[in-house]
């Protein structure tokens, strides 16, 4: 399978809150660390310009 590939933020309706699109390719790995539902933790890391998405502690 594939640990990289294109997704998408997606807004669904007039709220702020925004959703990230993870490619089929990357969530049907058997690597791809998080399950259905699951709580994660989403930081902005601003020297490297990238968002992170980690497991909840």
């Amino acid at each position: 399978m594939s640990k990289e590939g294109k997704g998408k933020i997606v807004k669904l309706s007039s709220a702020r809150t925004r959703f990230v699109s993870i490619p089929a390719d990357v969530a049907g790995d058997d690597r791809f660390p998080f399950e259905t539902g699951e709580e994660v933790r989403v930081t902005i890391d601003d020297e490297k310009k990238r968002l992170v998405i980690e497991k909840s502690e």
